[in-house]
């Protein structure tokens, strides 16, 4: 590669490759940086941080997850070298809301 190359191109061309042969990658957000790291982001995720799991198997990486509250919300994040590529994955997520047993009246806040 040329010398006065963006030190973007090698994240984009590799993007490029992720998606391309991996197509449920797309649900992440991705950015390239302007020195060249690839990045994945997704807030949100329903699927408690499983994704993290999918990237780690095609990038490599060990992931790393935070449990944000005793409910079990939190994120989780990969980093791992793809392609010569510096790439950076993480996603929030929140703990599904407790089902109440059938016949329970919820509380409103207001006095009683």
């Amino acid at each position: 590669m040329a010398r006065n190359c963006s030190p973007q191109l090698p994240a984009a061309t590799a993007l490029v490759e992720l998606l391309d042969t991996h197509p449920e990658l797309c649900a992440l957000n991705w950015t390239v940086d302007t020195i060249g790291v690839l990045r994945g982001a997704l807030t949100g995720d329903a699927s408690r941080g499983r994704i993290i799991d999918t990237c780690a198997d095609i990038l490599g990486g060990t992931p790393v997850r935070v449990r944000a509250d005793e409910h079990g919300s939190g994120f989780a994040e990969l980093a791992a070298l793809w392609r010569d590529v510096n790439v950076q994955v993480w996603v929030t997520y929140s703990a599904p809301v407790p089902r109440r047993p059938l016949g329970t009246v919820a509380r409103t806040g207001g006095a009683l």
